[in-house]
């Protein structure tokens, strides 16, 4: 399990250039289909940091199925665009949904916080 531990700049100062983690997962999703990853429970709170292949369309939810946008107006969603990262528990579930028209590269790396 790899602590999330950020790097420091030549003044010191705060860079988010965390190690490599020990605990990531991948994925090459068909065009509408979707997965979940159940995160681990050797950590009480963990960051989910994602990367995504060019041109992706990835939606994801934590705690419920993620879902494509419901159609051309505003609707209430528990699902997000192409989250950067998100903080997540032990035992959370991260569905991701692929939106695009191929099958398309998901990676989630976890570290735990304290």
């Amino acid at each position: 399990m790899t602590m999330l531990n950020f790097g420091r700049d030549i003044q010191g100062m705060n860079a988010y250039a965390p190690q490599l983690s020990d605990t990531m997962y991948s994925a090459s999703l068909l065009s509408g289909t979707d997965d979940d990853l159940t995160v681990p429970s050797s950590h009480a709170n963990w960051i989910a940091v994602f990367s995504y292949q060019p041109g992706a369309a990835f939606w994801v939810s934590v705690n419920d199925t993620a879902n494509n946008p419901a159609g051309a107006t505003f609707a209430a969603t528990t699902s997000f665009l192409l989250p950067a990262q998100l903080q997540v528990k032990a035992g959370d579930t991260i569905s991701v949904q692929n939106n695009a028209a191929t099958t398309q590269d998901v990676g989630v790396a976890l570290y735990a916080i304290p």
